[in-house]
This record gives structure tokens, sequence and C-alpha cells, in this order.
């Protein structure tokens, strides 16, 4: 009985190695290397327009030339977001949220002043 089981166990063995095989050169399941790419294909769809979204802040420059003490100003809907001296430079005062006084280090010297405003 023993060896029944042992001759039906080694006929299944041997079954079993048979599915592994590479197929063999002119076989139905061979394949080649791929082909060129075909042409593309149409285009879809738009897709749906997206939410607006909020608009920008706008950043409007001011500039003039200082010889001597003056006042620099944004317009009334605007406020100061920054203040520049460009060379030899001097020293800004903030008088409301939209005007600034500008005084040079040296007097007589061209000294050109930069206000960088915002909406308000």
């Amino acid at each position: 009985m023993q060896v029944r089981w042992f001759i039906v166990l080694l006929g299944l063995v041997l079954a079993a190695c048979g599915e592994n095989q590479v197929p063999q050169k002119g076989e139905a399941d061979v394949q080649g290397p791929p082909g060129p790419a075909g042409p593309p294909g149409p285009a879809g769809p738009p897709g749906p327009a997206g939410p607006v979204g909020p608009s920008g802040t706008v950043i409007r420059f001011v500039d003039g030339d200082c010889r001597q003490a003056c006042t620099v100003a944004c317009q009334e809907d605007e406020r100061i977001l920054s203040t520049y001296a460009i060379s030899p430079g001097g020293t800004f005062v903030i008088d409301a949220e939209n005007k600034a006084s500008f005084r040079p280090q040296r007097p007589g010297v061209s000294v050109k002043v930069v206000l960088a405003c915002v909406q308000k």
C-alpha cells in the first residue's frame, strides 16, 4: 500500500514540475519587444472652472528727491507699508497713516526718498 502512495505522490511531483517551463521559440506564448507608440488620442473635455481666488494686494510706490526736510505721502485711501531713503540716507517720522516727514543726514545733498503704499 505504501508503494501505491509513493507512485501517486511521485506522479504529482513530476506533473507540477512541467508547469514552470519557459516557452520555446516559435510557441504562441512568446512575446517580442514592444512596437512603437501609436499617435496620441484626442484631447478630453475641459474640466469645471475653479473657484474665484482672492484679489491680490496692490503695492504702489511714491518717490521723490529731498535736499532738506520734506513731506511724502500716499493717497487718502492708502497707508504706508515701508519707507526707504537712498544714499546718503536720513530719518523718517511717520506723521499719519499715509504721511511721513523726512530729514536728510546732510542738508543740501539730494536724497531719493521712496514710500511703498497699500490700500487700507
